[in-house]
């Protein structure tokens, strides 16, 4: 089989999985801009906790007790 992305309206959506489907073929993930725009936004606040941790086990930057964290500092 073959993997094609594709974007397409969202009102032709449902037409165009179910041709797929149709065809034998396997919807693998739908998605809108939206999903895709807070994964992005999600795998970027990851990779800047990452990057804070990475920072504190180097003793590049200071690291935050728990107390800083439940009072809001």
């Amino acid at each position: 089989m073959t993997t094609i992305t594709i974007q397409v309206p969202g009102k032709a959506k449902n037409k165009l999985s179910a041709f797929v489907k149709e065809l034998g073929g396997e919807v693998i993930s739908v998605s809108s801009e939206r999903e895709q725009a807070k994964k992005a936004k999600l795998l970027d606040e990851i990779r800047q906790g990452l990057k804070e941790a990475k920072e504190i086990h180097e003793g590049k930057a200071k690291g935050y007790s728990m107390s800083d964290l439940f009072d809001g500092k």
